[in-house]
């Protein structure tokens, strides 16, 4: 009988003898999430403390401005500008690898070492986004870590908790409309994928004609206009989605990007600690914090459920 290659695999995996050599990619198939819409659409600004402060003021309404002829001048009561606060947060990411990692030959990377941080900075980044949507403000103790309020935390005059309002096109121009109230230009939307979809469904007059030999049907809005202006409507994998389609529990916000930052107290960086034995170990640090120059510089809602038909 002729050697075959099943007499060294058995059910096309290798036996522990044989001379047929691994024949193993030199890539790595990695489809994690990556995208963090957001944190890449804010302006950064440096910040200088822990604790960032800042002033929001308003104008008095306008009203009948009209004098008789030498009226005395009047003292009205004047107000000052109003604080806001944003807390720093401290984002972390370690990973230690043992120099007999770093020397042996890998498939798919040349250095681990240099591997892990990769994974590691994506991580951080990801790990910022969903705190710049959902996080929820602690101040912090010397035991307790400091977490600033995300976007669905901090809006508040134009954002709405809905228990489980079918997102219509009413429903979505009710809500960022409200901007018109105030000084504001809500141009950027970011919704999960339920959402997202709903919004491309709306039946507005907006015709789409495809040559029939494309073969090719369209059903996607990734610019909405509305009495409020444009909107980029961006998906979002951090704004809350319900558990199936038809129930409770989405989220979405359309802001006006004029009115938030990233605050930066110390831009992300890697270091390397001192050796304790034969690894090498690393950690990447970076402080950062949501700056909300007004809260009705966002509005949305939650709680919403989607219209998909």
């Amino acid at each position: 009988m002729p050697l075959t290659t099943y007499d060294e695999l058995g059910s096309a995996v290798q036996k522990s003898a044989g001379t047929i050599r691994e024949d193993l990619m030199d890539w790595i198939e990695n489809v994690s999430p990556t995208d963090t819409p957001l944190f890449n659409n804010l302006s950064q600004i440096k910040v200088n403390s822990g604790f960032p402060e800042y002033l929001e003021d308003t104008l008095t309404a306008a009203a009948v401005n009209a004098y008789v002829e030498a009226a005395a001048a009047t003292d009205p009561t004047l107000a000052t500008p109003t604080r806001s606060a944003s807390i720093v947060q401290n984002f972390q990411h370690h990973w230690q690898v043992s120099k007999r990692q770093v020397a042996v030959r890998h498939a798919g990377f040349s250095s681990a070492d240099a591997y892990q941080e990769l994974k590691a900075a994506k991580r951080w980044k990801r790990d910022v986004e969903l705190a710049l949507h959902r996080g929820s403000a602690v101040s912090g103790t010397n035991s307790v870590a400091p977490q600033f309020g995300g976007m669905l935390n901090r809006l508040s005059t134009n954002f709405t908790s809905s228990s489980g309002t079918t997102l219509t096109e009413k429903v979505y121009n009710d809500i960022v409309t409200l901007g018109f109230a105030f000084n504001l230009n809500y141009r950027e939307v970011y919704a999960n994928m339920q959402v997202k979809r709903t919004i491309s469904g709306f039946s507005t007059n907006v015709q789409r004609f495809i040559p029939a030999g494309d073969k090719k049907q369209l059903n996607v809005i990734d610019v909405y206009e509305s009495e409020q202006g444009l909107q980029a409507i961006f998906k979002s994998r951090d704004q809350l989605q319900a558990a199936s389609v038809g129930a409770q529990g989405n989220s979405w916000i359309a802001i006006d990007p004029d009115r938030f930052n990233v605050g930066v107290l110390r831009p992300v960086s890697t270091f390397e600690l001192g050796l304790d034995g034969d690894r090498v170990r690393h950690y990447m640090v970076g402080e950062l914090t949501l700056i909300v120059r007004t809260e009705k510089g966002g509005a949305g809602a939650t709680g919403h459920v989607a219209l998909i038909t």
